[in-house]
């Protein structure tokens, strides 16, 4: 079952390009049927600290994998 929800995210504007991209080839992957994996380098010791605010309630799922705080996430 779908469901549409909302997200509101903060950060600098020099990141939203990069982020964008990446949940824009997220989203070519689910429509083509392709299974990849795809990153986005949270670099916490420069200025990439984004606030994400959702309009639904979830419970935080553990990763599948979890080498070093490199982590994969997938509803399997």
């Amino acid at each position: 079952m779908k469901k549409e929800f909302t997200i509101n995210v903060t950060m600098e504007e020099r990141w939203i390009p990069h982020f964008m991209s990446f949940l824009k080839y997220m989203e070519y992957l689910g429509k083509i049927g392709s299974t990849r994996q795809v990153a986005l380098i949270a670099d916490g010791d420069g200025d990439f600290r984004p606030e994400f605010n959702s309009s639904i309630e979830f419970e935080i799922q553990e990763p599948i994998i979890d080498h070093d705080g490199d982590r994969i996430y997938d509803a399997g």
